[in-house]
């Protein structure tokens, strides 16, 4: 027969919430699990009700009673100030001596689902007109003239733009496919001299500069160094020029600069752009999250450029932030620590 004393310690190791309770529903046992959930001490002799504030608990604990068996839900509690998801058990004591209830959490299970239906549903939507348009115009291309030259070469033109755009996200999607297997697989990191990855970055993109008449520059110690995954920090560099070519105003400039600063390898992005509104800031790189979602098509963005910045960034360990105010430019900035 298990001691109280083994009881004990076996609920204090339990990874679940476990409240005891008679058969009024009083507690007589609650872990530290469930302690720290809902704020009780261990020798609370509170009922149920009053110890979680949850009808949906007391409601499920009564019928587990009444029925004398096992009973199972999935609940939503909100518990330390935000909203937790909890699949709980229940199972009556023997010789009618009250309940025993179990708490497992499976709130980052449930927002991760929600992501992925989020995904999902945007890669859908995101993929859903430039389909339409290359069909369509593709119909229309079969039922012209031969001889309308102008006309085909205009739908043409509309195709090959919205299959560039298919293929920008499709190629977004890989990337953000290969960092999320970073975070499991790490990379092969190495010392590396920082301004030839950031030189490369300002190559590719200065064809886009020039049809804008935007002035790229860089600015980097020609020896400094960090332990980087290389390919990784040019596109991370690739995707922020490109961002600041894109919302800048012709004949402005966009600045490229590293720095280490107080541990830290600093690369910086600066832009003379349309700026960024406080209210979108903290969303800015979050998958498909767009300032203004009409401009950002018309730019040919799928809203996954900075959520690759910051994947870039964490696999690094180290963060990717924005500073701006609206008409005034952006800074974006990845903060990788040296060491």
């Amino acid at each position: 027969m298990v001691s109280a004393g083994c009881l004990e310690a076996i609920l204090n190791t339990l990874s679940e919430g476990v409240l005891i309770m008679d058969e009024q529903l009083l507690l007589q046992a609650v872990n530290p699990k469930a302690q720290t959930l809902f704020g009780v001490s261990g020798d609370c002799s509170r009922s149920l009700l009053e110890a979680t504030r949850s009808i949906e608990l007391e409601t499920l604990a009564r019928q587990s009673l009444e029925r004398n068996r096992s009973e199972e839900q999935d609940i939503t509690l909100y518990a330390a100030g935000e909203q937790q998801h909890f699949h709980v058990r229940t199972a009556p004591l023997p010789q009618g001596e009250g309940l025993a209830m179990s708490l497992a959490e499976f709130t980052r299970l449930r927002k991760l689902e929600q992501v992925r239906k989020d995904f999902a549903a945007n890669v859908s939507h995101e993929l859903r007109t430039p389909i339409q348009l290359i069909k369509g115009f593709a119909e229309t291309l079969l039922d012209s003239l031969p001889e309308d030259t102008e006309r085909i070469r205009h739908y043409l033109g509309i195709i090959l733009k919205n299959a560039q755009t298919m293929e920008h996200l499709t190629a977004d999607l890989l990337t953000l496919v290969s960092l999320e297997e970073g975070d499991r697989i790490p990379f092969a990191m190495q010392e590396t001299l920082v301004y030839p990855l950031l030189q490369e970055a300002a190559d590719l993109v200065e064809p886009a500069a020039r049809k804008k008449n935007i002035t790229l520059s860089l600015n980097c110690p020609a020896d400094l160094k960090a332990v980087l995954y290389g390919p990784f920090i040019i596109q991370g560099a690739i995707n922020l020029l490109d961002n600041g070519v894109k919302y800048s105003p012709e004949g402005s400039k966009v600045r490229l600069e590293a720095t280490a600063q107080a541990g830290e390898l600093v690369i910086a992005v600066r832009d003379k752009g349309i700026g960024i509104a406080p209210r979108h800031l903290k969303r800015i790189f979050e998958r498909f999250y767009r300032v203004d979602p009409a401009r950002s098509r018309s730019h040919g963005g799928a809203g996954l450029g900075l959520a690759i910045v910051r994947h870039i960034a964490s696999i690094h360990r180290g963060v990717a932030e924005a500073e701006s105010h609206a008409g005034e430019g952006s800074i974006f900035r990845i903060r990788i620590p040296l060491k």
